[in-house]
């Protein structure tokens, strides 16, 4: 460990991590409200405080507030659902009045009536198997259990098999009593929670609706609200179990299938018939409203235009302790200490920007027109994206991301002591090397993986977390069960600080091609081979091919290192080695969904969350476009050409650099 890397862990200070997440987490700060203003203008003051350069960005979005939400049950029996979180004695912040009432951002106006009907999680596969059991689904009002894809991929399977309306709960068997104790005896869901979120179609297009493709300024061009293609076609609305169960106990006709059944003491029933009638009316104030990014720079002094990023989200449902407060607090102490740093004389190289987010619950607002009003900045400047969203709710840390930066991870983690080990191992020695997960979509890092095809990285330490999107998600809870001590903040803030402290400061950037040719290798298993098709030779080779040149760059560079050559002279390599994978940046990859600019990867649209990888290729295949799909693996194959062919160059160069001077 050198010396900035000790100094980092015994700079980060618990304490302060505890007194950050009060502060933030102190009152609810959805995307637009006076609150989230507050937060806003702290973290700015915050960040100069800490010795960097402080700016706010502001946007002005479409970002609809509920005026009503209401669900009744009209029979066999009337009952109007709650539509709220009973507060706990045992905490004073789920008294608070300033929430905004539980429902789903960008759900369509609505007022409509239908029988009822289960659906479990609202997958395709789901509805299939009503269709085929004769369950009569149009004009239907579904309910469905939250898990497994994303609530706005809900209600686009809902709409397409004609229902009139999509009603969301939160099952005990996925995050509450039958996991464990609820809060606040435990950190599972209480009955009465419900989680809240947007419906918007991230995986079509995130940001704002009405200005897709270019900043949305006060002078923006907007779309009208009826040609915006994102927003769902049927209403939608959130319940906690409490209110769901007597809807759910009223059903009757056949047991559901196998695997359906939650954890409500009753036996589930599909339903289906006239016999449960329920309304549902939404309404919202679908007005342009104001937020808020706040970006902050700690400079440089080698290369102040290389720029390594940082990100986070700040608007909350409620409170938002775990989501997206533990990520605020660990990225302010990263800047504070590296700030530290700097005023003592230890500047990185390079630069580091730190972003505070606005409006990423609603469908990533703020990153997404922070990349469309900076794009071409991003694109000449940035190494790389860190996404630190939800970076604490328990001590197992996780990790996804590009599989060029498996090499910085690993070795950062190499850097951090495990405190939780009496023998002083490094996080490396107690976790192994991170296996980095590919990212696909629902935080703040899509916009630069998927529109800016940067490498990004999404790191957190997770736990028994059942109080996501709900008014329980406190500091409370935190302190209670999150982390108490807040020790696993500490830790992830001196692996934060550590990481970005050896991008920016390393002689020789390490990005590591060798893993990436391996992740292709890995996934091309995944594109199916109908008849017509080719086998994927040439897609194949290519791929062989690429592991061969980032293997010689990696001989090159090891050698390179080891020559310890003037930092000045390798500005050109450096910049060259990760300004390469800029060719995996292709526009019109994805006909039907142009936002997806990266060659290998693109949000899966089946589900809103997960990954899939080579998207041209496998989007023209479940089309049944095999001619399409054709051209899509030349271009991919392309692709790769031309980065092996950097990469060549990166090597010859290094080659160069690393012969003793004459």
């Amino acid at each position: 460990m050198g010396f900035s890397e000790q100094a980092i862990s015994e700079s980060v200070d618990p304490k302060r991590l505890s007194d950050t997440l009060k502060e933030v987490a102190a009152r609810p700060h959805h995307a637009g409200s006076d609150a989230d203003l507050a937060t806003a203008k702290y973290l700015h003051e915050q960040f100069i405080i800490a010795g960097l350069e402080s700016r706010i960005e502001e946007y002005e979005v479409l970002l609809p507030w509920p005026e009503e939400v209401t669900v009744e049950m009209l029979a066999p029996h009337a009952y109007r659902c709650a539509m709220r979180e009973e507060p706990l004695d045992q905490d004073f912040d789920t008294h608070t009045r300033e929430a905004l009432p539980p429902h789903l951002a960008y759900s369509p106006d609505g007022d409509v009536i239908g029988h009822l009907v289960y659906v479990n999680l609202a997958r395709e596969s789901d509805f299939a198997e009503l269709k085929k059991r004769g369950v009569k689904l149009e004009g239907a009002v579904g309910i469905a259990r939250y898990g497994a894809l994303f609530r706005g991929s809900k209600l686009r399977n809902a709409a397409a098999c004609g229902m009139a309306a999509l009603l969301l709960y939160s099952d005990p068997k996925d995050d509450g009593f039958a996991r464990g104790d609820t809060y606040p005896d435990g950190p599972w869901r209480p009955e009465s929670a419900v989680q809240r979120g947007s419906v918007l179609d991230i995986a079509r297009y995130p940001g704002d609706p009405l200005t897709p493709g270019e900043p949305a300024l006060a002078n923006a061009r907007r779309r009208d609200l009826g040609d915006v293609d994102t927003i769902p076609a049927i209403p939608g609305a959130p319940l906690s179990a409490r209110d769901a169960r007597p809807l759910l106990e009223s059903l009757k006709g056949a047991n559901v299938p196998e695997g359906w059944q939650g954890a409500l003491p009753f036996p589930y029933h599909v339903g289906g018939t006239e016999e449960v009638s329920v309304r549902v009316r939404v309404r919202s104030d679908w007005r342009i409203r104001k937020i808020w990014n706040v970006v902050a720079s700690l400079r440089g002094f080698l290369f102040p235009e290389e720029e390594v990023i940082v990100g986070n989200h700040r608007d909350a449902w409620v409170h938002g302790a775990v989501d997206p407060g533990s990520g605020t607090a660990v990225m302010l102490e990263a800047a504070r200490v590296l700030g530290d740093l700097a005023r003592n004389g230890r500047r990185p190289a390079r630069s580091i920007v730190f972003c505070s987010f606005d409006g990423e619950e609603y469908g990533m607002l703020g990153s997404m027109e922070h990349v469309e009003h900076f794009r071409s900045r991003l694109l000449e400047r940035a190494i790389m994206y860190v996404n630190v969203d939800a970076a604490v709710s328990g001590p197992n840390l996780g990790a996804r991301g590009s599989p060029e930066l498996s090499l910085m991870l690993n070795g950062a983690l190499s850097g951090v002591r495990d405190d939780r080990s009496d023998r002083r191992l490094s996080l490396l020695d107690a976790t192994g090397p991170q296996a980095l997960q590919t990212p696909g979509g629902g935080s703040d890092f899509v916009p630069f993986l998927h529109r800016l095809a940067l490498p990004v990285l999404d790191i957190a330490s997770s736990g028994p977390y059942g109080v996501y999107h709900s008014g329980f998600d406190t500091y409370t809870w935190m302190k209670k069960h999150g982390d108490p001590g807040f020790s696993t903040h500490a830790r992830m803030s001196r692996l934060l600080a550590v990481l970005l402290n050896r991008i920016a400061s390393c002689t020789v950037l390490p990005m590591d091609y060798i893993s990436l040719a391996d992740w292709m290798k890995e996934h091309l298993p995944a594109i199916p081979a109908p008849a017509g098709t080719s086998d994927q030779r040439s897609l194949r080779d290519a791929v062989l091919a690429l592991r061969e040149a980032a293997l010689a760059m990696d001989a090159s560079r090891a050698s390179l290192v080891e020559s310890d050559p003037d930092p000045l002279r390798l500005r050109a390599v450096n910049r060259a080695s990760w300004q390469a994978l800029r060719v995996l940046r292709a526009d019109g990859l994805l006909p039907e969904r142009p936002f997806f600019a990266h060659a290998l990867v693109a949000t899966d649209q089946r589900d809103g969350y997960g990954a899939l990888t080579f998207p041209s290729i496998r989007s023209a295949l479940a089309d049944g476009d095999v001619e399409r799909a054709r051209e899509a693996e030349a271009r991919i194959v392309a692709i790769i050409d031309d980065l092996i062919l950097s990469l060549t160059r990166i090597t010859e160069a290094m080659n160069t650099l690393a012969e003793p001077a004459q």
